[in-house]
């Protein structure tokens, strides 16, 4: 077996390829860059990001004033909802979600409003609606009502179920009361006035006359029959 001077490959083996390792591309998250809770909030009406010291929501008008932003919650707060709204994985933001619904309170509403709008998998947004709906609060009517028209029926139908839940939850009662039958009060008695008294006293002494006045015209009859 011969030297082959002009091989530009001598000494590697032949049969190894040599190529470049392939990676498989990292999946993206729907929320690229994320949201800066310290300087903005998300209206949890329309789901839309405005200013974190705005108290009125800029695209719908809704009033924000009694909802804490998130950006003044703890740290653990804000790492859960960065965690669902910019994870790789929709299960990992799923379950954030879930946990942002159990420790959190109203703050984290708009977090759900916006996922519910814009996450791509249609598990993560059917447990935003879900959360909204055990939140029962008022300005989650709209985006629930938004979602109503969501591709997938399964977030379809969540958003359904929130929509009652909170209905029934902030019904007036006022309104409630006039589904309910009255209760009819038994009638009293009426009473009898003085006049109407005194008129039947009246009767009953004229009914007395009469009577003793029979009794006068029969003792006057009965001498004549025996004689």
């Amino acid at each position: 077996m011969g030297y082959n001077k002009h091989n530009p490959n001598q000494g590697k083996n032949p049969y190894r390829v040599n190529r470049e390792p392939e990676h498989e591309p990292a999946p993206t998250s729907f929320a690229k860059d994320g949201i800066n809770f310290d300087t903005q909030r998300i209206c949890p009406s329309c789901g839309k990001v405005i200013k974190i010291g705005h108290n009125f929501c800029k695209f719908c008008g809704v009033d924000l004033s009694s909802i804490r932003p998130l950006g003044y919650s703890d740290r653990t707060l804000k790492e859960l909802a960065n965690t669902a709204l910019t994870d790789p994985d929709p299960g990992v933001r799923k379950d954030a979600v879930d946990t942002l619904g159990d420790l959190g309170e109203a703050e984290v509403l708009g977090v759900f409003a916006y996922i519910l709008m814009n996450d791509s998998d249609e598990l993560v947004r059917k447990e935003a609606a879900d959360e909204l709906g055990d939140y029962h609060h008022p300005h989650s009517l709209d985006i629930l009502a938004k979602a109503l028209k969501d591709k997938s029926p399964i977030v379809r139908k969540e958003a359904i179920e929130g929509l009652k839940k909170i209905k029934k939850k902030n019904i007036p009662e006022k309104i409630e009361a006039e589904y309910r039958e009255p209760i009819e009060k038994p009638s009293e008695p009426d009473e009898v006035e003085p006049k109407t008294i005194e008129f039947s006293e009246s009767e009953e002494e004229a009914e007395g006359e009469e009577d003793s006045e029979e009794e006068e015209v029969l003792e006057e009859i009965e001498p004549d029959d025996e004689a």
